[in-house]
C-alpha cells in the first residue's frame, strides 16, 4: 500500500512526526478533502496502526463489513444516518475508549464530511466527545493527546501530485480537567474550537465561497512568483505552501477592505486564464516559454530525444492498467472528490494483474526467467518515469510551438500575465 501510494504521488513531504508522543493514546484529527486518500495520507506517513472511525453508510453492505473491520475501521453515525441510529455511537465510543485505554491511536475527521475544496467545513463534536469522555472515565489519567494533522494536495484528482502531511503540536486533554468538572458541554465546545484553531495553520484555507475559483486562479498565476519574494522554508514544497497561505490571506484582506482593487485583480486574472485556456496552454507553459533560454531549450530537446526509449517502454507496460480505467471511471464517478479514490483502489488490482500477465507473455516468448523478473520489477518504476517524461515532452512541444510559430501570441498572453503580477507586486507584497 505504501509503495502504491508513493507511485501515485510526485512528492510526499511529511513534517512534525516528532510531535507524536510515545506510550500515550492519540487521536488524530485531520482535515478532510479527498475521500479515502486522506486516511491513506496518515496511514502511509506514520508508523502507528490506527483505528479509523468512518461514515456509517459505507458499512451498509454486509459483504464489505468484514473487510472494513480487517482494515481497523468502525462506523460512526451522523444525524443523516437516521436519529434512531445515533444510539449506536454509544457502543462505538466504548470500543474507542478501550483502544485509547490500551494506549493505541484512533483517527477521525472533525468535519465529518469532505468538501473537495481548500476549505474546512464546520467541525463537529465527535472528537471532543470521545476525548473528554475517555479521560473522564479514567479520572483524566490517560494522558490522551489530540494530534491535528493538515493534509494538502497541489491537485486533488491528478496522478503524480504533490502531498504535504503536517503533524501539529499535541493538544493535551488533561488540561481540560477543571473545565470538565464545571461544564462538560462547554468543555467539548472549547476543545472543538481549539482543534479547529490548531488545524488551520496546517491547511490551505480559502474562506471565500463566492470567489473561490478566483482565489485559486490568482494563486496559480502568482503563487510561485510570490514565493520567490518571501522566504518561509528551505524545503521548496513547504516554501510554496506557506507562500500560498500568506498570499491567500492578503487577497482576503483586499476582498474585505479594498473591494475595487480586488475586483481589478480578479478581472485581470480571469482575462488571462480564459485566454490561455482558449488557446490551449497552461500558465506553467507560458511562464517557461518566456523564461527558457535557447541553450536550455536545446538541452531539453536532446534530453527528450535520448529519453524516448524509456518513455516508450514505460508507456507500453502501463498503458492498459492506466488509461482505460481512468476513461471509464471519469464517466462513471459522479462526485469528483471520489475520483482519485476509485482510481487508486482499481489500480491496486489492475496494475499487478497486468504486470503478471505481461510477464507471462514475455516468459512465453523469451523463455528467460531472469529477463521476466527484471522487467516485472522495473514496470512500475518505468511507468512513473514515463509519465513524467510524457508531461515534460508535452510541455516542451507547446513551448516550441509558442517560441517558433506563435511568438506574437506568446507576447500577448505574457502581457496579460504580467498585468496580474504587477498588481500583486503593488498591493500584496
Amino acid at each position: 500500500m505504501r509503495f502504491a501510494f508513493w507511485l501515485t504521488h510526485k512528492k510526499i513531504v511529511v513534517t512534525g512526526l516528532d510531535h507524536l508522543p510515545k506510550g500515550k493514546p492519540i487521536i488524530f484529527a485531520a482535515n478532510h478533502q479527498n475521500a479515502l486518500m486522506d486516511p491513506l495520507a496518515l496511514a502511509c506517513t506514520n508508523p502507528l496502526q490506527t483505528l479509523w472511525l468512518a461514515r456509517a453508510d459505507i458499512f451498509k453492505k454486509k459483504a464489505t463489513r468484514p473487510l472494513l473491520k480487517f482494515f481497523k475501521m468502525v462506523p460512526i453515525y451522523r444525524i443523516r444516518d437516521g436519529k434512531n441510529n445515533l444510539s449506536n455511537n454509544v457502543e462505538v465510543f466504548n470500543q474507542v475508549t478501550q483502544v485509547l485505554e490500551d494506549k493505541q491511536s484512533v483517527a477521525l475527521f472533525p468535519e465529518a464530511a469532505h468538501s473537495g475544496k481548500r476549505q474546512m467545513l464546520p467541525h463537529r463534536k465527535a472528537i471532543p466527545r470521545i476525548a473528554i469522555e475517555a479521560e473522564g472515565k479514567n479520572n483524566f489519567q490517560l494522558g490522551l493527546q489530540i494530534i491535528p494533522v493538515g493534509i494538502y494536495y497541489d491537485h486533488y484528482w491528478k496522478f503524480n501530485r504533490t502531498l504535504i502531511v503536517q503533524y501539529g503540536e499535541a493538544i493535551e486533554i488533561d488540561s481540560y480537567k477543571d473545565r470538565y468538572a464545571e461544564s462538560p458541554q462547554n468543555t467539548m465546545l472549547a476543545l472543538r474550537d481549539e482543534i479547529h484553531e490548531k488545524l488551520l495553520p496546517l491547511t490551505m484555507q480559502i474562506n471565500s465561497d463566492k470567489f473561490y475559483d478566483d482565489y485559486e486562479n490568482i494563486r496559480m498565476v502568482a503563487g510561485e512568483w510570490y514565493s520567490q519574494k518571501r522566504f518561509f522554508n528551505k524545503e521548496s514544497v513547504l516554501q510554496l505552501f506557506k507562500a500560498d497561505q500568506e498570499l491567500i490571506s492578503k487577497i482576503e484582506f483586499l476582498e474585505v477592505n479594498h473591494s475595487a482593487v480586488f475586483d481589478e485583480l480578479k478581472n485581470r486574472t480571469e482575462t488571462y486564464v480564459s485566454k490561455i485556456r482558449k488557446a490551449g496552454y497552461s500558465d506553467g507553459q507560458i511562464k517557461k516559454a518566456v523564461s527558457l533560454s535557447v541553450s536550455k531549450l536545446l538541452v531539453q530537446l536532446l534530453g527528450a530525444l535520448f529519453s524516448f526509449p524509456i518513455l516508450a517502454l514505460g508507456f507500453l507496460f502501463n498503458f492498459l492498467p492506466f488509461y482505460p480505467a481512468r476513461i471509464i471511471l471519469t464517466r462513471m464517478v459522479k462526485e469528483p472528490s471520489f475520483f482519485s479514490t476509485n482510481i487508486f483502489v482499481v489500480g491496486l488490482i489492475l496494475f499487478p494483474l497486468c504486470y503478471l500477465l505481461q510477464s507471462y507473455v514475455i516468459w512465453m516468448l523469451s523463455g528467460s526467467f531472469l529477463l521476466v523478473m527484471v522487467l516485472f520489477v522495473s514496470m512500475p518504476f518505468a511507468g512513473k518515469l514515463a509519465y513524467n517524461l510524457m508531461i515534460f515532452d508535452r510541455d516542451l512541444l507547446h513551448i516550441l510551438k509558442l517560441r517558433i510559430g506563435k511568438e506574437s501570441l506568446l507576447i500577448r498572453l505574457n502581457k496579460f500575465r504580467t498585468a496580474v503580477l504587477e498588481m500583486v507586486t503593488q498591493y500584496l507584497l
